[in-house]
């Protein structure tokens, strides 16, 4: 039998929790409204809080209780949000992106984005539009890749998109959704942007994977820019004979 003052104080304390006792299980009521959260895997929200979870085992009348409760950590979340996130993106920062780099130890797709012709955009129509220009190209990468896949701002009108798996089919459709999308978006100003992809499998180096995603956007870039290329090795003999 579950001991009801301990309900109650769990109640009282306005704690979400969960007890076990044996086979018997009983759940709060805001329990079941409290879901896993897609910056980590440990958190938890509930409405527009992040919560982490915590085990006890207390002895209450003879009897161990397990306890699951949830505690507070927004101000704590919110403040590591800001220090990886980018602040005009959105997206990552360069410095999140290297950390994640270390432990990138699964297929994916890199892909190297650059808006094209960012500097007139800057020079004709001013930098504040220049930004907002940042601003959508970092919302449109949010809202079409999925929730395993990882984007950062690589530098300026850089950006860097690291797709989960080796589906070039869908990271191809992804690519010119995107773009069509800031072209549109952008009306007269008609902004675009290239990217190079490249494959990465485990056996390379992360920074010999960026080099020829690099190297495939560089191909873009010189022959029309507005579109993707997939990196081969024809590259680096056009990089070395224009260079």
């Amino acid at each position: 039998m579950i001991n009801k003052s301990l309900i109650n104080v769990l109640k009282q304390l306005g704690l979400e929790y969960f007890i076990s006792l044996g086979k018997k299980e009983i759940y709060s009521k805001n329990f079941k409204t409290i879901i896993k959260n897609k910056i980590d895997n440990n958190l938890f929200k509930f409405y527009n809080k992040y919560y982490q979870k915590s085990t006890k085992i207390i002895k209450l009348d003879n009897f161990k209780y397990r306890i699951e409760y949830f505690f507070d950590v927004t101000e704590f979340i919110n403040i590591v949000i800001t220090l990886k996130n980018d602040r005009l993106t959105g997206l990552r920062t360069r410095e999140d992106l290297e950390n994640y780099l270390l432990y990138l130890n699964k297929k994916s797709i890199f892909v190297l984005c650059d808006l094209d012709d960012f500097k007139n955009i800057n020079d004709t129509y001013g930098h504040q539009t220049g930004d907002e220009v940042l601003q959508l190209f970092g919302k449109l990468i949010k809202e079409n890749i999925s929730i395993k896949d990882y984007a950062a701002r690589y530098g300026g009108e850089e950006f860097l998109i690291i797709f989960d798996g080796n589906n070039i089919k869908r990271t191809k459709r992804i690519i010119t959704k995107i773009n069509r999308r800031l072209i549109k978006e952008t009306k007269k100003m008609h902004v675009s942007f290239s990217a190079g992809i490249t494959l990465y499998n485990n056996d390379k180096k992360i920074n010999d994977v960026i080099r020829k995603a690099d190297l495939a956007l560089y191909y873009v870039k010189k022959n029309g820019k507005n579109g993707y290329c997939e990196y081969n090795e024809t590259f680096e003999k056009l990089y070395l004979k224009n260079n």
